[in-house]
C-alpha cells in the first residue's frame, strides 16, 4: 500500500517535471525567437541609420552645391549691376556733354534768328521775337529739355523759311504817320511789304539804315499799283507780273 502511494507520488513528481521542462523549452524557444527579432530589428535600425546618414550627407552636399550656385548667381548679378552702373554713368556723361553742346548750338541759333528777325521785314516782328525769347527762357529755367527747345527752334526756322516763299495778305499793328493802327498787309515773301489803312491810305514798308518805317505812298499812281496788288492777292492770285513802287527792299549787310 505504501509502495503504491510512493509510486503515485513519484509519477506525479515526474509528470510535473516533464510539464516544467516543456514550459522551459517553450520559453527558451520564445526567447530565441525574440532574440532573433531583436537582432533583425537592430540590423534594420542600423541599415536605416546608415541610409539616413547617407541621405543627410547627400542633402548636405546638395545644399552646399545649391548655396554655391546661389552665391555664383549673386556674384554674377553683382558684376552685371556694376557693369550696368558704369555703363549708365558713361552714357549720362556722354549725354550730358552732348546736351551741353546742343544747348550752346541752340543759344547760338536763337541769337542768329534774333538778328535775322531784326534785319528782315517787320512782319509780326514782335511775335517772332517773343517766340525766340520764350525758347531762351526755357533754356535758362530748364523748364524744357534742350532737345525739345531745339525741336521748337527748328519749327521756328521752318516758319521763317515759309515766310520767304509765300505771297500773302495779313493784318498787324503799325505806326503810320505817328499813329499806331491796325493795317492790312500785302507781303511778297520777305522781299517787300505794302499796307492799306482802314481809311484807305496805301503805303509801303521802307528801310533806312537799321530802322523800318511805314510810309504812305505820295502819288495816286503808286497807290493804284498797290491797290491792284491787294485785289489780286484777295482773289487768290499769288503769282504774275505786277508793276509796284520800289518792289525790292535792299536788306542791310547784317541780315
Amino acid at each position: 500500500m505504501r509502495r503504491t502511494a510512493l509510486l503515485s507520488v513519484t509519477v506525479a513528481v515526474w509528470c510535473t517535471s516533464l510539464a516544467h521542462a516543456s514550459e522551459l523549452e517553450t520559453r527558451a524557444a520564445r526567447v530565441a525567437e525574440l532574440r532573433t527579432e531583436v537582432e533583425t530589428l537592430n540590423t534594420n535600425v542600423g541599415l536605416a541609420k546608415e541610409e539616413l546618414t547617407a541621405d543627410l550627407r547627400a542633402s548636405a552636399g546638395q545644399q552646399a552645391e545649391l548655396e554655391a550656385a546661389v552665391r555664383r548667381q549673386e556674384l554674377r548679378l553683382e558684376r552685371l549691376l556694376g557693369d550696368e552702373q558704369r555703363a549708365l554713368r558713361e552714357v549720362e556723361k556722354q549725354s550730358r556733354g552732348a546736351s551741353e553742346d546742343l544747348e550752346r548750338g541752340v543759344r547760338t541759333g536763337i541769337d542768329g534768328f534774333r538778328r535775322h528777325v531784326k534785319a528782315s521785314l517787320p512782319f509780326q516782328s514782335e511775335a517772332r521775337m517773343k517766340a525766340l525769347g520764350e525758347l531762351e527762357a526755357h533754356l535758362n529755367a530748364k523748364t524744357l529739355p534742350v532737345e525739345q527747345v531745339a525741336a521748337r527752334l527748328w519749327a521756328f526756322a521752318e516758319d521763317e523759311r515759309r515766310l520767304t516763299r509765300e505771297n500773302a495778305i495779313g493784318r498787324q499793328v503799325a505806326t503810320v504817320d505817328g499813329d499806331e493802327i491796325l493795317v492790312e498787309t500785302a507781303r511778297l515773301g520777305m522781299v517787300a511789304m505794302y499796307f492799306r489803312t482802314p481809311d484807305g491810305r496805301l503805303g509801303q514798308v521802307q528801310r533806312s539804315g537799321d530802322a523800318w518805317s511805314w510810309t504812305v505812298l505820295p502819288t495816286e499812281s503808286q497807290a493804284a499799283q498797290v491797290d491792284s496788288l491787294f485785289d489780286a492777292l484777295e482773289k487768290g492770285i499769288r503769282s504774275g507780273w505786277f508793276e509796284l513802287p520800289q518792289p525790292l527792299i535792299a536788306m542791310g549787310a547784317n541780315q
